[in-house]
Parts: C-alpha cells; structure tokens; sequence
C-alpha cells in the first residue's frame, strides 16, 4: 500500500555520503538499473536506498537544506535540471554549472546527455573543489533513442495540452505502457552510455551513480513521479559505487554559455512539470 505524504517522505541525502563524483540519473529506477548492469563493467552492484523525495522539486531543496555550506561550498554542480534556477544561486555551491541555460535541445525539448558529460569531464579536469555533483536529465521524460526516426516525432516536442508527455499518453490509452516503459529503457541505455564515457575520462577514487527520485511504471494507477508520494519505486533509488580514471580519450566540446531563447517555463513544459 502507497502512503501519500505531506512532506515527511525520510532518506538520506547524496551529501551524507563519502564520494569523489555523484552521478544523477533523473528519475530512475533502480530496477531498471539492475536490469541493465550486465552491459557495464562498473555496475558491479545495484543497491536500493531511501531518497528525501520523490520528484526533484523537492529532492532538490531538501538536499540543500539538509548540508553544510562548508559541503556546499566544496562541490561544483553540473546540471540539465532547470529546477536550479528556483532553488540555487551563484553562491549555493562551489562552482554552478546550469548546463539547462545553454545547452537546451529545442528538437528533443531536453538537454541531451552528451553536453552535460562534457561539462562534467572540464570540471573534473580544471575544477578546484573537492567534490563533483553530475546532474543528468536522462531517463527523465521526454525519451530519447539512438534511432529516432523510428519513433513518433510528437513525443519530443514541447509538452501542452494537445501535445501530452509519454505517462499522459498512456494514461489516455494513445501510447500502451509497454511501449512507454521500453521508450524508457532506451534512455536509460542512451544516458549510461554517457555515464561510462565521463567514467573514463575524470580521475575519482570513489563515485557513485545513484537518482533524485524514481519513476512509477503504473504501480498503484501512478505514472511518472508525483510530488509528495512515498511509493518504494519513487522514493527508493539506486546506489551504484565504483571509480573514475582519466584516460583522455575524450576532449570536450566548448559551449556558448549565454542563455538560450528557450524559456524556463517551456523547459518545464517539456519535461512534464507544468501544462
């Protein structure tokens, strides 16, 4: 039985930890993590453990709340995630990499992996704090895939009221769920390739792969991942621990970092937070 909360959804956060990178894979699952562990070396094992929330609109400030400036201070954060505007400021963390701002793929209505692992790769070469926060957006809606012609072009478009995400879609019954789920499990692979390309190129005695929140499948007529709602696969996240060594096979692009035209709001709309 799922119990809806008021806030009082428990867990530790990431900052309670001891690693060198913290790899943030926006909304999955840890199942689904284990699920495709076979095709990666550095996923040895898959544990499940407690996140503060349930949707990153709240993982977010609740993680901050919860560590000292100190920690804060000592972290450079690279994130797809345009929830940092609302929660964090120039003088949050050590180093604030809103990849989201400039780097916005407007035909995917996303941030694509790639910009934020080479981001993520700069920091870890050039960055003076001690620890290095990696904020992916992927297998967070919309879906991606490495052949996406073969797919409906309107699931990556903005999201509005004529033009639903994936989860509307299937509670709608225009997309079957197994379609979503697999839609799903490809973005998952499409970002963990980029996860094992930033493994090879940032030296880190100790990283952790792990999530803000999961993703319901249709657990309990629940899709997606709704604030305040402590269900084991929204609120227990995967916790994958391995290392990092720079081998230099990858130079990472330079980006303009000056905003893009794309506003917050239709960002938002994208990824499923506002209609």
């Amino acid at each position: 039985m799922y119990h809806r909360s008021t806030g009082d959804i428990t867990g530790r956060s990431v900052f309670e930890e001891d690693w060198d990178v913290c790899i943030l894979l926006d909304a999955c699952r840890a199942d689904e993590l284990r699920r495709h562990s076979d095709g990666y070396d550095w996923i040895q094992r898959v544990d499940d453990v407690p996140s503060v929330a349930s949707c990153t609109w709240n993982w977010l400030p609740k993680t901050l709340e919860r560590t000292g400036r100190d920690v804060l201070h000592e972290t450079a954060y690279v994130s797809a995630n345009p929830f940092t505007d609302e929660f964090c400021n120039e003088d949050t963390f050590g180093e604030l990499d809103e990849v989201w701002r400039y780097a916005w793929d407007e035909q995917w209505g996303t941030v694509r992996p790639r910009p934020v692992t080479d981001r993520a790769i700069h920091h870890g070469r050039n960055a003076e704090t001690e620890r290095l926060l990696v904020h992916y957006l992927q297998p967070h809606v919309p879906f991606l895939t490495e052949d996406a012609a073969a797919l409906d072009r309107a699931n990556f478009s903005f999201r509005n009221e004529s033009n639903p995400d994936a989860w509307d879609r299937v509670t709608s019954g225009e997309l079957s769920r197994q379609v979503a789920i697999d839609r799903y499990r490809e973005t998952l692979r499409f970002v963990l390739t980029d996860v094992d390309l930033l493994l090879q190129n940032v030296d880190a005695e100790r990283v952790v792969i792990t999530a803000d929140h999961g993703e319901a499948f249709g657990e309990w007529g629940i899709y997606g991942h709704p604030n305040q709602i402590d269900l084991p696969c929204l609120t227990q996240v995967p916790w994958v621990t391995t290392t990092g060594t720079d081998e230099g096979t990858h130079t990472p692009a330079s980006y303009d970092t000056r905003p893009s035209d794309v506003s917050r709001e239709a960002q938002l709309r994208a990824l499923g937070y506002t209609e």
